[in-house]
């Protein structure tokens, strides 16, 4: 049983608090679900008046109201770009004390309440998102507890991330397709909402621009997420069209996969007929037949470094926002290889 300081009793927590005595008897016994602010509140309310607790619940709620997980938010299970930002994100995490709980869901007005939830019921240190994430539904977060951004970042609201600069990086890809003599390079881009797919348009746009060469629209397609068969489907129609293109630049591996598979389809050989490259490097697309020439991003820095930022957060809330932006590099292999 809890012991009492003095005259102090739970009734007077509970009423400090605003609260009902079975909401104080859940924090002393430490079950039952309760909202973190009111669970800090009941903690505030005891160690105000006095009301002390047998050592083992106190060290009990010290853990819980200081250093709950850290949630990584993931989009999808099905693309395995994410599973190395889990393994950066996971290792900076156990090293400085905390557990990574993975969260696959997109962040957006119809899921905001599940995972302001999770955040209460998990008691979470901060979270880690990595989808595009409106700016009214960041603000909210924002009001739940710390927040980094990963990846995919909300340029209108001052917050935490860690990113790649998507333009450069993309222009790098068109210019070297450039360099190869190709002159009619499609785009199979991802959704315009995302930052790394409007980034990678304009550095698409630029480097053509800055060829001389004239944009046409029709070589670019914007697809609503990453899709091995929606991308199959927009390849099979650009390489059926009476001016098919002579390579492409797809900003998704899984993408560039099935521009392969659609070339094969068509009777083309990958390079000798059509160049074709991608974007994340990662892992199978060295496996791939031919080996896909693709941008890498350092996934697990990127993931590591997001997690090492919001732990600085947690620490200290009133350090500045810092914004990180990594390099690229892009790997040369079979894919636009001409012999």
């Amino acid at each position: 049983m809890p012991r009492k300081h003095g005259d102090v009793t739970i009734a007077q927590v509970a009423a400090d608090a605003d609260v009902s005595l079975a909401t104080v008897s859940r924090v002393i016994n430490q079950k039952g679900s309760i909202k973190s602010s009111t669970y800090q509140r009941v903690v505030d309310s005891m160690n105000k008046l006095g009301y002390s607790l047998p050592e083992e619940t106190e060290d009990m709620i010290k853990t819980q109201s200081g250093s709950g997980p850290i949630i990584f938010n993931i989009p999808s299970l099905k693309n395995p770009f994410y599973d190395e930002l889990v393994i950066g994100a996971k290792s900076s995490a156990a090293r400085c004390g905390y557990h990574l709980l993975i969260n696959k869901s997109h962040v957006n007005r119809s899921t905001l309440y599940d995972v302001i939830d999770l955040i209460h019921h998990t008691r979470a240190a901060g979270i880690i998102t990595t989808n595009h994430v409106p700016t009214a539904i960041l603000q909210k977060l924002m009001g739940c507890t710390n927040l980094v951004q990963c990846c995919e970042y909300n340029e209108n609201v001052d917050l935490p991330y860690v990113t790649i600069d998507d333009a450069a990086a993309a222009a790098d890809v068109v210019d070297y397709l450039l360099s190869l003599g190709r002159r009619r390079i499609a785009l199979i881009n991802g959704p315009e909402d995302y930052k790394y797919a409007r980034c990678r348009l304009h550095g698409y746009q630029n480097a053509l621009k800055k060829a001389g060469i004239p944009l046409d629209p029709s070589l670019t397609v914007h697809l609503p997420g990453v899709n091995y068969d929606l991308a199959l489907s927009a390849a099979v129609q650009l390489l059926n069209t009476a001016n098919p293109p002579d390579s492409f630049f797809a900003c998704s591996d899984i993408h560039a996969a099935a521009v392969i598979r659609a070339a094969y389809m068509a009777g083309l050989r990958v390079p000798q007929d059509i160049l074709v490259a991608g974007f994340d490097n990662i892992q199978f697309s060295s496996m791939l037949i031919p080996a896909l020439t693709t941008v890498n991003q350092p996934k697990v820095q990127l993931g590591s470094m997001a997690c090492e930022l919001l732990i600085e957060k947690i620490s200290n809330p009133s350090i500045p926002n810092k914004k990180i932006v990594l390099g690229t590099e892009l790997i040369i292999r079979e894919s636009t290889q001409l012999l």
